[in-house]
């Protein structure tokens, strides 16, 4: 009988794993094959020596246990390269992210007792227990204690109370449908309007010099805390199924690159975006998840900072059948049973570039609209058979909308980029991101085998005119997350340049 390994050692591999492969793909080693692997390190003088147990077209490789000195190796070659004194920042937040994929992988879930098939969104939104695959600290969470993660780490499957608050309905601004649940609603008095808050941030406000003046003034109250919500992969944004709705919260809370918080910049392209996503033509197995409204306090009454921190996104609850493509990732063998069951491994993946890849490209090339469709944003419906029946994607504050197609937006609008920027951003996250890591989970669990999966994608793709640029490029931009990472770009990251498998299949 195989003994899995522990959790800290497998934790632990799973961070060397993602800094190796994101080290690799960031430095132009994208030739590797399988066995012994000498990668020269010319800022230190020194060597990186792995064995490679599984090479990967597009990087997904793995390797036989390797050292944890190879994180410090890496670590200091970056130092070297860039004259950046991050290492042992970078150090001390990939340890933690080691912890808690350990403490994830350890405690049995939280959640209560059922069926595993009752709630398949649930179930993968609380499953990404090792998350993005080419990133050095994926389960970061600085600002959550130990006790913080125990109540709110959606890998541990739990739920909790939404407390709201009432404000002054003279200090915030509205836009959209903002529905309530009936009794928080009641509890609202005359003149003030109610507002969702995370409870951690909640309780981290309590300490803020500006909200306890607004509470001291009667224009901030506290309101009865509403039924059960439970938290998102993204750890922010929670579902109140009872309710109908998810709510995208502010969260002071440093996850993976950068503080949850969402400035007004951030609300106002997620409102500008809704109403340009509002005039696509529907699409065969594809939808978006829809955000309703907004609600914010206004930063021209209480200033940007405070702004950032009390606000709320209404989006519509979602499809409970539908698994968030992160989840069904993060446990491949999972995904590979559900394509062997429906029957043939290559038309699974024919019918997913229909409903995802086709739209997402038709999307960008007939109305300009590219959306932020990485694993983490993208929801799959499978049908009884396994096989791919509806693709959704949400988060509008991450669409980008090429400037030639503004249509009635202001043009000063977050939402407006450069065509070649928006069509670097669809790129990464719905072929680099998206697609790429769905071929290489059936790719690397059937016996189909990756390569194979490139050249049907490749002839199915060809088949639509929408996507001849993709098909003719012979590079995908890539996020370099750990050099991001280590010079503190989280928020402007590096992006590099690595070969398109698509090409190369299509040649």
């Amino acid at each position: 009988m195989t003994v899995a390994p522990r959790p800290y050692p497998r934790a632990q591999q799973a961070t060397i794993r993602r800094l190796l492969n994101a080290y690799l793909r960031e430095n132009g080693f994208h030739e590797i094959a399988e066995g012994p692997l000498t990668v020269p390190l010319p800022a230190t003088g020194d060597v990186l020596r792995v064995t490679v147990t599984y090479a990967s077209p597009t990087g997904h490789h793995d390797y036989a246990d390797t050292s944890p000195r190879v994180i410090d190796t890496v670590l200091g070659e970056l130092a070297g390269r860039t004259g950046f004194a991050g290492a042992r920042v970078l150090r001390a937040q990939i340890d933690g992210s080691i912890d808690r994929t350990a403490r994830y992988l350890a405690q049995p879930r939280q959640r209560r007792e059922r069926d595993r098939a009752d709630d398949p969104h649930r179930d993968s939104e609380q499953s990404v227990l090792f998350g993005h695959p080419f990133h050095p600290t994926p389960k970061s969470a600085e600002g959550f204690s130990d006790a913080d993660v125990d109540a709110f780490a959606p890998e541990l499957g739990v739920s909790f109370e939404l407390p709201y608050v009432g404000v002054a309905r003279r200090l915030t601004l509205t836009e959209g449908d903002v529905t309530v649940p009936a009794d928080v609603a009641a509890s609202v008095p005359d003149g003030y309007v109610p507002l969702p808050m995370h409870p951690w941030q909640a309780r981290h406000l309590r300490r803020n010099p500006a909200v306890r003046r607004l509470a001291g003034e009667g224009a901030l109250i506290d309101l009865s805390a509403h039924g059960e919500v439970y938290p998102t992969s993204s750890v922010r944004t929670v579902c109140d199924p009872a309710a109908g709705v998810a709510w995208k919260l502010p969260l002071h809370v440093r996850i993976t690159n950068f503080v949850r918080n969402t400035p007004a910049e951030q609300l106002r392209r997620s409102a500008d975006a809704t109403r340009a996503v509002a005039r696509l033509p529907r699409y065969d197995g594809f939808d978006v998840t829809a955000e309703t409204g907004l609600r914010t306090l206004d930063p021209a009454a209480v200033g940007d900072d405070l702004a950032a921190e009390i606000n709320a996104v209404c989006r519509v609850a979602p499809d409970r059948q539908a698994r968030v493509l992160a989840g069904l990732l993060d446990e491949p063998a999972v995904l590979a049973r559900h394509v062997e069951r429906s029957g043939d491994v290559a038309e699974w993946l024919r019918r997913y570039l229909r409903i995802a890849q086709l739209p997402l490209l038709t999307a960008f090339a007939d109305h300009g609209i590219a959306f932020e469709a990485h694993v983490q944003n993208s929801l799959l419906r499978l049908d009884t058979d396994g096989a791919p029946e509806r693709f959704l994607v949400r988060d509008m504050e991450g669409v980008a909308i090429c400037r030639e197609h503004a249509g009635e937006l202001p043009p000063d609008s977050p939402a407006l980029h450069d065509e070649e920027d928006a069509w670097r951003r669809l790129c990464y996250h719905a072929v680099t991101n998206q697609l790429a890591h769905v071929v290489h989970a059936i790719g690397r669990n059937t016996a189909s085998g990756e390569l194979p999966l490139w050249t049907v994608a490749a002839a199915e793709l060809r088949r639509s005119a929408v996507a001849e640029r993709l098909l003719e490029s012979p590079e995908l931009p890539a996020k370099a997350n750990l050099l991001s990472r280590f010079t503190q770009r989280g928020e402007r990251p590096h992006y590099v340049r690595i070969p398109n498998p698509l090409w190369m299949a299509a040649r």
